[in-house]
């Protein structure tokens, strides 16, 4: 099957992004793709997260291959050879994972990046991608590309800061209106309310996911996704609600398409 075949039935790409390290971003993609999964969805996962991804850490896989294994392969790669690169988690989400070196991530370049997603598109229902902080030059063309994108955020000022600055730029991109903000740790203990985040951040609403630190740093560190191991948590239950609201009829997105100035962008920055 060539790139362009079925095309009248491709998944949606749910880009999970954050503006800081530390705040809950990958454990929050994973246990989002295993509760989309347990809604009968085909799901898969990629780290893109490309020198440091943590999703075959958090869902205990040892991967054979990696997404740097698709880069040779990438101009014959089709709908049925994606497959044989990932990885089966026992709960039935598929993953991709990110290379297992720091240095082998200058390999995947943007577009073998968007172009992986795009074939795994004709596959699942759903891919999610857990995205590095920021936006980088590898994922700016899969942001801009994405049916939606999960903004995770927290209660503390240099999050909401970077998320804040963030959030303007996807503004500028013309992308905005694809952003779900995700308050995760809305009830830690904080001179903010959550309440008051979207507010600040520019949004009408937001997706609060509870504190539960013992249970997140717990699932992470076995490997197995708290929906999975505790799925009547207060945790797994916001996470259920989230995949809920991801899925229903009013959540697809009428984004305006506008000429890209991503390229532009960022290949200023690189010359800076």
């Amino acid at each position: 099957m060539s790139e362009t075949e079925n095309t009248n039935h491709l998944g949606k790409v749910i880009a999970v992004c954050s503006a800081k390290g530390g705040i809950g971003r990958t454990l929050i993609s994973v246990n989002l793709a295993v509760a989309l999964n347990k809604k009968n969805l085909n799901i898969c996962i990629v780290d893109g997260d490309l020198q440091f991804g943590d999703i075959s850490l958090a869902m205990d896989l040892q991967p054979s291959f990696t997404i740097k294994d698709v880069v040779d392969e990438i101009d014959q790669l089709d709908a049925g050879g994606v497959g044989s690169y990932l990885t089966d988690h026992s709960s039935g989400v598929k993953v991709l994972s990110a290379p297992d070196r720091p240095e082998y991530a200058e390999l995947v370049t943007g577009n073998v990046l968007a172009k992986t997603v795009r074939i795994l598109q004709q596959q699942f229902d759903y891919v999610i991608v857990d995205n590095g902080i920021g936006i980088q030059d590898q994922t700016v063309d899969l942001i801009e590309h994405s049916d939606q994108i999960l903004m995770v955020t927290n209660l503390e000022m240099t999050a909401l800061k970077n998320t804040k600055l963030m959030l303007e730029t996807l503004g500028q991109l013309g992308i905005r209106d694809k952003v779900r903000l995700v308050i995760n740790r809305y009830n830690m203990e904080s001179l903010i309310e959550a309440d008051e985040v979207p507010k600040m951040l520019g949004e009408n609403k937001g997706i609060y996911i509870p504190n539960n630190f013992k249970l997140a740093s717990q699932s992470l560190n076995l490997g197995i996704p708290f929906v999975i191991s505790q799925s009547k948590s207060d945790l797994s239950k916001a996470i259920f609600k989230m995949a809920e609201g991801l899925t229903s009829k009013d959540s697809t997105f009428q984004a305006t398409k506008k000429k890209s100035i991503l390229p532009n962008i960022f290949s200023s920055k690189a010359k800076g």
